[in-house]
């Protein structure tokens, strides 16, 4: 009976640890997720426009498909490349401001300088929202005929650019740097020349340049979520 007793106490307290370093283990990848990013860069939108402000950009710069290694196993938070960096841009009475929020961390507030952002969605609107960048094509020939041919990876790196006015999305897009590429399979992209003088890459530059610009100014200071 003591023998038995025991293989039970023993047998309940391994499914007692099982099941906590599982709720453990699915705590820190839901906080971690990328789901659980958008909803925190969702409600931080929801404040903005609680205070007034219509107006916002949200840009993701991350890689799908790729591998991130942890410096320390138990802190995903500690994996380089690990973080799926998005940029929050807001327009408050004529000025400019940017924030960050990424999976372990928030950030400062920066004021930009210039409304460089606003003024080129504005004059080029309805071309970015019509606009699709053209998925990398090669031609070869074969039994003397020309054949056109598509290509794509698995690994890249991706931009998601998402303009918000009011309660309404007037853009999602998202562009793979894999489709900028001039050579695919050793050959000639014939779509790169279209792709690149876009006026959907030439925002995705503007914003990227932007951030840079912002942030080599002044730091953005992190604080562990």
């Amino acid at each position: 009976m003591r023998g038995r007793c025991l293989h039970f106490f023993m047998t309940l307290r391994k499914f007692i640890t099982v099941a906590f370093l599982f709720f453990l283990y699915n705590t820190v990848v839901g906080q971690n997720s990328a789901e659980h990013l958008d909803t925190i860069v969702k409600n931080y939108i929801n404040e903005l426009n609680s205070t007034g402000i219509d107006t916002v950009c949200i840009y993701k710069d991350y890689c799908v498909g790729c591998i991130y290694f942890s410096k320390k196993k138990e802190d995903k938070c500690d994996a380089d490349g690990f973080y799926v960096p998005t940029y929050i841009f807001w327009l408050d009475k004529g000025q400019t401001f940017m924030t960050l929020k990424d999976n372990c961390f928030d950030y400062s507030t920066l004021k930009i300088d210039n409304d460089s952002i606003w003024q080129f969605f504005s004059a080029k609107r309805d071309i970015i929202k019509k606009e699709e960048i053209k998925m990398p094509q090669y031609i070869e020939i074969k039994n003397g005929k020309e054949e056109t041919y598509s290509s794509s990876v698995d690994h890249s790196r991706h931009q998601d650019i998402q303009m918000i006015i009011g309660q309404n999305i007037i853009i999602d897009k998202d562009l793979d740097d894999y489709y900028f590429s001039k050579e695919i399979e050793e050959q000639k992209n014939i779509n790169y020349e279209y792709n690149i003088n876009s006026c959907l890459k030439k925002f995705q530059l503007l914003i990227s340049n932007t951030i840079k610009t912002a942030t080599q100014k002044q730091k953005l200071q992190k604080t562990r979520r």
